[in-house]
């Protein structure tokens, strides 16, 4: 069901590069605004005629670690976090009833991507946030689980061998597993409030009640479509690599044009994964 939702909704694709291409331009004005503070304190290092070979590094170590460029540098990232969410929350908004349509095998399927962003948008936020809380609680247990256990067996604790490697064995497995239940139960959540109008907090309630009850299916269908989405990515740069290859030492002008197709047809089939994905993880939080 996912797949022919997927399939059906392809159109889908070319928002989804969209979002996915200012995602990343979010992401580069606090490596670019360091690197400006840097070159900022090289430059000035190097004006003052000082001559030692560490002096150009320590000025920009030393702008670089200023209080007020540690603060400017922290709110370009969170800035640029913040917006990269929202975007990618708008697209769901849209996408999401989308594939519901196809999903429903609805008789007359109607347009859904435009009334989602309009008046899903500010319900699918509410949620999004309550997700990213409860994936960042599972991550922080899974490391003090990871913390305790390398704590442990450093310290050699004594008692019973046997119990002590069940019990860290038992740990362990749940701080792997407990990231990837939690995301799962966060986008369950995303399609209940998209496709059911639920709220934040009930869709989290429900979608995680819904990956506890099968979890094996939901396991299945985020590991399978992960590694797809990797080895496909993987093909394609090196599709990438072997097709550069050959034109070695040409300009870069005529590489840029191959090398930016080899991007955009990795990032479709990345878009294209992960409405799959979608798809299935939907149908499986709202199925009755």
């Amino acid at each position: 069901m996912g797949a022919r939702a997927a399939g059906r909704s392809a159109w889908l694709v070319a928002p989804g590069l969209l979002v996915a291409f200012l995602r990343t331009a979010l992401a580069w004005p606090a490596p670019l605004f360091a690197l400006g503070l840097a070159r900022a304190g090289i430059v000035a290092r190097a004006s003052s005629g000082l001559t030692h070979p560490g002096s150009p590094i320590a000025g920009a170590f030393e702008v670089l670690t200023a209080p007020r460029s540690l603060f400017i540098l922290a709110g370009l990232w969170l800035a640029g976090q913040l917006a990269s969410g929202a975007l990618r929350v708008a697209w769901l908004s849209g996408a999401l009833p989308t594939l519901g349509e196809d999903l429903a095998r609805s008789l007359d399927p109607r347009p859904r991507f435009a009334e989602g962003l309009a008046f899903g948008f500010a319900p699918l936020l509410g949620t999004a946030f309550l997700g990213l809380a409860l994936e960042l609680a599972a991550q922080l247990y899974a490391l003090t689980v990871c913390l305790a256990a390398a704590l442990l067996a450093f310290n050699h604790a004594g008692g019973h061998p046997v119990l002590a490697a069940l019990l860290g064995a038992a740990a362990l497995t749940t701080a792997v597993a407990a990231p990837m239940v939690a995301s799962l139960g966060a986008d369950a959540a995303l399609a209940r409030t998209a496709l059911l109008n639920d709220g934040p907090a009930p869709a989290l309630a429900e979608g995680m009640r819904r990956v506890l009850k099968r979890p094996g299916a939901f396991l299945l269908a985020g590991w399978a479509l992960g590694v797809a989405t990797a080895v496909l990515l993987g093909s394609a740069q090196a599709m990438e690599a072997a097709a550069l290859g050959t034109a070695r030492g040409a300009p870069a002008l005529l590489i840029l044009g191959p090398r930016l197709m080899a991007s955009v047809l990795g990032a479709a089939l990345a878009a294209l994964l992960e409405l799959w994905r979608l798809g299935t993880v939907a149908a499986l939080a709202c199925q009755d």
